[in-house]
This record gives structure tokens, C-alpha cells and sequence, in this order.
């Protein structure tokens, strides 16, 4: 087990704090996960370290573990992986600190990733060469960049507000519907749908929607629901799931292709909790696309490969 460290540690400890072994990181997580009771719904815990350096070499560690509520809606979970990251944004990053690794660590025997939001919200925090540590039970661990983690993460990732409509603006400008059939019927769509929803821009500028084409031609759309408290927010690719299900059940054609799109034309991959929805839901082979960051159309890839080392759902 690594050593206790001290709250106010020496500027000389910090700098070698920040070249720690990783196996340091991985016994201190476990060593957090078993020290707090398991949360009352799901019964299972989650442990997160970050390690962090900042400018002038000096490093530290943020340490958190998930939350649920003590009621059925089990939405409103928190993960161990954001409320860490919720510390660094508001005691580190303004100071210019990097993270430089994140360990998951868990209930489960065998080590699983970190889920799909947490993905995302690592995406929009950290450079994708941050080493992402998994560890489970047994306390092997296995570790990836984080860009390996999350396949077409959003063109607006590291970016406020008026960068993200300024870069919306100039790739719009320049892009190009895509060429094959039925994802050219989504993508129309969906940035249709997307430009007819300017009253949410009070709320959010960019505004998205998403379109599926069905095998058979037909397409239906939807428009990202905004909430004045964000996390209220429901996204525009898992309200096309309940047409999706229903159109399973009645034996009609299944989806072949989504696409997700943005009022300034951009057309973006399903976020992360649409990805895992649909893989989740029996959706895994649907085809799902974007712009990457020159614009131009990434290669298509099917909701299943969006969410690479998904083995969390093996849990189930």
C-alpha cells in the first residue's frame, strides 16, 4: 500500500510526487474504495484518482468516490471520475494544471474503464494522451491514452462558449453534405431540425438535433431538449431511441444510420450517454458519424465501436 502523504506537502515531495509509479496510484484508489461504506442503490463502488502537475512542476493528487441519491431515480448518480474532475476545474485549472493520470478503481473483480460520461467529460477537461488507468478487485489494472477511449469526441472539446461558435461558424462555412444515401437523408434533417430550434439558444448557443434513417428510406428526427439547469439536458440522439424501439417491436425496417447536428451544420457523433443507450438497448450496429476537426467527414463507425473497452457492461 502507498504511503500516507501529508495535506501540505514540501514543494520538493510535489515534484516527486509527480513521478510516482503508477502501481502507487492504483493501491492508493483501492485503498479509497474500501474505506467508505457502498452506495445504497446500486450497492457498488467506484474510486478515482487523478494525478495533476502544475506549471512549476509541483504535483498533487485529487481523490473522490461516487454518489447516489437515497431514491428510485437512479439519474441522478454521480460518478467518482467527475466529481474528481469537478475539484481540478475548480482548484487547479485555472492555475494552468495539466492531469497526467486518472485510475479507475471498483467493486468488480476484473478492471473496467471508466463509463461513457465520464469519458466525455475527461475529453473536455484533458489532453487525449492522459494515461487512463482501470484496476478492478484483484488489483490488476490495465491502462490506455485517453484518446483510445472515445472515438469521434466533439469538434467543441477544451472550448467555451464563444470559441465553440466561432469554430462552428468557420467549419460550417466550408463543409459538405455527405455523399452516401441514407446518411445524407440524416444529416439534412438533422441540421434542419437543429436551425428550427433558435428559442433554445437562450439557454445554450449551440443548438443540436438528430436524424435516423430507417433501412427502408424513412427518417425521423429529433431536437436536443435543452434545461436551464444543464444537467436537465436531454440529448437529441436518445430521443430518436423510443421511435427505434418501437419500430422493433411492430417488425418494421430497422435503423441503419444517425447522424447528430448542430445549427452551424457540423455533424457530430452521438454523445456518450446516446452511445452507450444504444449499444445497451441492441442498437450496437447502427452506423454513426461526424465531422472531424478540419471539417471533413470522418470515417463511419457503428455505435458499438464508439465505445471501445465498453466492458462495463459485462458487470450485467
Amino acid at each position: 500500500m502507498a504511503p500516507s502523504r501529508s495535506r501540505s506537502p514540501t514543494r520538493e515531495s510535489l515534484k516527486k510526487e509527480a513521478l510516482v509509479p503508477a502501481k502507487d496510484d492504483v493501491m492508493a484508489a483501492h485503498h479509497l474504495r474500501t474505506s467508505y461504506a457502498p452506495p445504497r442503490q446500486s450497492k457498488f463502488r467506484v474510486a478515482a484518482i487523478l494525478r495533476f502537475v502544475r506549471p512549476d512542476g509541483t504535483a498533487g493528487v485529487i481523490k473522490a468516490v461516487n454518489a447516489e441519491p437515497h431514491d428510485a431515480n437512479i439519474r441522478g448518480a454521480i460518478c467518482a471520475e467527475r466529481i474528481a474532475l469537478g475539484t481540478f476545474q475548480k482548484d487547479e485549472a485555472a492555475l494552468g494544471s495539466r492531469i497526467v493520470r486518472v485510475v479507475c478503481a471498483t467493486d468488480c473483480k476484473s478492471a473496467i474503464f471508466p463509463g461513457p460520461l465520464c469519458r466525455e467529460f475527461l475529453t473536455a477537461t484533458c489532453q487525449p494522451d492522459v494515461e487512463v488507468i482501470a484496476t478492478g478487485s484483484d488489483e490488476a489494472w490495465v491502462a490506455h491514452p485517453l484518446r483510445e477511449l472515445l472515438p469521434l469526441p466533439s469538434l467543441y472539446r477544451l472550448r467555451d462558449q464563444d470559441s465553440m461558435k466561432a469554430l462552428g461558424a468557420e467549419l460550417g462555412a466550408k463543409v459538405a453534405r455527405p455523399t452516401e444515401a441514407k446518411m445524407a437523408l440524416a444529416y439534412e434533417e438533422a441540421v434542419a431540425c437543429a436551425c428550427a430550434q433558435l428559442a433554445q439558444a437562450a439557454v445554450f448557443p449551440v443548438l443540436f438535433a438528430a436524424a435516423v434513417t430507417f433501412s427502408d428510406g424513412r427518417v425521423h428526427s429529433a431536437s436536443e431538449l435543452k434545461g436551464i439547469e444543464y444537467g436537465c439536458t436531454v440529448d437529441a440522439v436518445s430521443l430518436l431511441l423510443p421511435e427505434m424501439v418501437k419500430a422493433r417491436k411492430e417488425g418494421k425496417s430497422p435503423p441503419a444510420v444517425i447522424v447528430q447536428a448542430d445549427n452551424f451544420g457540423l455533424a457530430h457523433a452521438p454523445f456518450a450517454g446516446a452511445r452507450s443507450l444504444l449499444v445497451e438497448h441492441g442498437f450496437g450496429s447502427v452506423t454513426v458519424c461526424g465531422h472531424d476537426d478540419d471539417g471533413k467527414w470522418a470515417s463511419p463507425i457503428t455505435a458499438l465501436e464508439s465505445l471501445p473497452h465498453a466492458n462495463f457492461m459485462e458487470i450485467f
